[in-house]
């Protein structure tokens, strides 16, 4: 399998924290073991996305699998106008000609701005 046919588990943080807490160790033990700060294992943990260096030291340390194959996305769904629900202006009895009149906001006077605008330093 090549790369691009990996990506990551959705459930990668719960996988690290398992593998972790197995084998006993703390998160410092671990962050010592990745010669990495605590922060990384801690934000890792918490569902935070880190950068593949870090994801393959997770794999290495703990000996898990953090990527799952990928699924293709070439699966879509095209509705047609007869699926469609009713609307609330189908409710109104509209003929399909919705007129949408955008609101005028009456322009008023800002606060703190003078009537007369800037003055100009001399």
């Amino acid at each position: 399998m090549t790369k691009d046919e990996m990506e990551l588990a959705s459930d990668f943080h719960s996988r690290i924290r398992g593998a972790r807490e197995e084998k006993g160790l703390s998160q410092e033990d671990l962050a010592r073991m990745m010669n990495e700060k605590v922060a990384v294992v801690q934000k890792a943990e918490s569902g935070s996305r880190p950068p593949d260096p870090i994801l393959n030291k997770f794999s290495k340390s703990l000996g898990i699998s953090l990527l799952v194959e990928s699924v293709p996305n070439s699966h879509t769904v095209v509705a047609s106008e007869k699926d469609r629900q009713m609307t609330i202006s189908d409710a109104k009895g509209s003929d399909g000609e919705a007129v949408q009149r955008k609101k005028t906001k009456k322009k008023g006077r800002r606060l703190g701005v003078s009537r007369s605008g800037a003055r100009s330093r001399r």
